[in-house]
């Protein structure tokens, strides 16, 4: 079962420590890593309450950031633990987002993604996203929710 938990201010060190080991690549690769940069981005651009602790049966298993925008929700981080992916828990957590943006009246669930990460693109377009605007570095995707 999967649920998710508000990620407490106290715990930013270790959601930045998370997402720098899952977006280093693509992010240095794209522009260049900077901590401070990064640091700032992940702390003044999103705001605490989209961040939540994903689980799966009371084990931790990554990291979500979303928001609702008018009427979709919007996947900022689907980040899952290393160790733990490739098991089906994407696919999981994404059903459980898609039940969340229903329960709050949204149409579609939106998100962007590196062209140059293939597994997350081919990730989401095995769920259903279609790419609705191709960027020089990112692909914009969209679920509809039915």
């Amino acid at each position: 079962m999967i649920r998710l938990e508000k990620v407490k201010v106290t715990e930013f060190p270790e959601v930045f420590a998370i997402v720098k080991t899952a977006l280093f690549e693509y992010i240095d690769t794209v522009f260049g890593w900077d901590d401070t940069f990064q640091k700032n981005r992940l702390s003044h651009d999103y705001e605490p309450h989209w961040y939540h602790w994903l689980y799966y049966d009371n084990q931790r298993i990554g990291l979500v950031c979303f928001k609702f925008k008018h009427d979709e929700l919007h996947l900022h981080l689907l980040i899952l633990l290393p160790k733990l992916q490739g098991r089906g828990l994407g696919a999981l957590a994404m059903l459980y987002l898609e039940g969340i943006g229903k329960k709050q009246g949204c149409q579609r669930i939106t998100l962007s993604s590196f062209i140059c990460n293939k597994r997350a693109v081919d990730f989401y377009k095995k769920l259903g996203y279609q790419v609705t605007l191709t960027e020089s570095d990112f692909y914009s995707m969209t679920l509809m929710l039915s």
